[in-house]
């Protein structure tokens, strides 16, 4: 059994892990799912993007699907508290074309490799260029 905290997050965020969750159900591989909270609406319930709750299922986890968050200008993001909680070095995003999907190059087949640690997409709260 896999053990995957769910972060749905807010606005889109809902709709599309409920999508993700029903698939995931469907497969023939046994999961708990524990839901948590993150977001702007999380802020404000109870002050903070990314509660220390959250935090503590997220490490009890093998897995966490992370939703769509909004961050409101003056409060601190939950995604990169996240990434710097949990030391996270790399985004990878990987990019493969479907069978039956039309596609303009129908043999892609690649991960993009986004580093987390430096430039703009630390995301730092504050930048001054």
């Amino acid at each position: 059994m896999y053990r995957i905290t769910v972060i749905p997050g807010d606005g889109i965020g809902v709709e599309v892990m409920e999508a993700a969750l029903h698939v995931l159900q469907a497969l023939e591989i046994e999961f708990e799912f524990t839901h948590a909270e993150a977001g702007n609406e999380c802020f404000r319930r109870c002050g903070d993007t990314l509660p220390e709750e959250t935090l503590k299922l997220v490490r009890k986890a093998d897995a966490t699907l992370f939703g769509a968050v909004t961050t409101v200008p003056g409060q601190k993001s939950a995604i990169i508290t996240l990434r710097r909680e949990l030391d996270l070095f790399a985004n990878l995003r990987p990019v493969k074309s479907l069978p039956g999907v039309p596609c303009l190059y129908p043999d892609l087949d690649f991960v993009i490799v986004r580093e987390n640690t430096e430039d703009l997409y630390v995301g730092d709260e504050e930048y001054t260029p």
